[in-house]
């Protein structure tokens, strides 16, 4: 019988026993407890049943505790600690003054518009854990949905989306041609589509959001691309176009620091600009985690405002 007692024995009847064990009296510790007198003996009396020993004598009107009850308080109390400090670690989850914010984003999102809204993340919440995971959009789909990260940023949605995933639209990104200061094309405002029919494009390997968006925005027009050389990363791209290896369509964002410095330009495409929405990715049926959800809310509210400079809705 006493083999199987801690299957059926309750917190509830661990801290009324320690009340008692307080008190050396039922009444005393039913006050403490807000309990009735009888409550507080029948529960005493209930686990002593289930462990088949006595836990106190009556010695006139004080409780006197048997050896089992010494025993048993040794354990109870470390029992009741660990269960204040899993409410402590669970209110501070909940204050978001610990945890961790797992997130994985797509190549131009994690290295050039990310990093702001992180370090203003970290200031807020200074004790929360980041790991950032920077992939190509279609595997950030997978990331996600296979639970290994709670969130995903990606530069552009796939056809046909796995039901389990939901998408949500969080800002517009213009994507620029760039070539070398030098370049016939680095004072115009703009250039047509068909033009980059006449130079070698450079970009991004498939799975690429940027690619992606190239690759439908030639489809649209019914242009056939030019002749192109695939390389690996945004930093591979806008090194091949200051060694004058060709040109590239890359996010506005991905060359800011390469335009103020001189050693690029950028030509808008089109009459109009191009752009795409950039998504946030979720598992349809998860429940984010207090740190995700303080970042999604920060996010948005870091986006619902232009940067200096920028126009409204890019």
């Amino acid at each position: 019988m006493v083999r199987h007692w801690q299957q059926n024995v309750t917190l509830y009847q661990l801290r009324i026993f320690l009340a008692v064990l307080r008190h050396r009296n039922y009444t005393h510790a039913a006050e403490e407890l807000h309990l009735s007198q009888p409550a507080v003996s029948a529960q005493v009396h209930e686990l002593e049943h289930l462990l088949g020993l006595p836990l106190f004598e009556q010695v006139g009107k004080r409780l006197v505790p048997t050896q089992a009850a010494l025993v048993l308080e040794e354990h109870a109390r470390k029992v009741m600690a660990e269960i204040e400090a899993a409410a402590d670690a669970l209110e501070s989850l909940h204050r978001i003054e610990a945890g961790r914010l797992s997130l994985v984003a797509s190549t131009t999102i994690g290295n050039y518009l990310l990093p702001v809204t992180l370090a203003l993340f970290h200031r807020r919440y200074p004790r929360v854990e980041i790991e950032l995971t920077i992939e190509n959009s279609q595997a950030v789909y997978e990331e996600v949905r296979t639970g290994r990260r709670e969130l995903g940023l990606i530069e552009s949605r796939v056809e046909a989306l796995d039901e389990s995933l939901l998408l949500t639209p969080y800002r517009r990104d213009e994507l620029v041609l760039i070539v070398p200061p030098w370049h016939p094309w680095a004072h115009l405002e703009s250039i047509p589509l068909a033009a980059l029919r006449e130079v070698t494009l450079l970009w991004r390997e498939p799975g690429s959001g940027t690619r992606s968006v190239i690759e439908a925005a030639f489809q649209q027009a019914g242009i056939q691309p030019p002749v192109t050389m695939q390389l690996g990363s945004n930093e591979a791209l806008k090194r091949a176009v200051a060694a004058n290896m060709g040109v590239a369509i890359v996010s506005q964002a991905a060359v800011a620091a390469e335009v103020t410095a001189g050693w690029l330009s950028t030509v808008r495409i089109g009459e109009g600009a191009l752009q795409r929405t950039l998504h946030l990715v979720q598992r349809r049926a998860g429940r984010l985690s207090p740190a995700a959800q303080a970042f999604l809310a920060l996010l948005l509210e870091s986006e619902a405002e232009p940067a200096p400079g920028e126009a409204p809705g890019h």
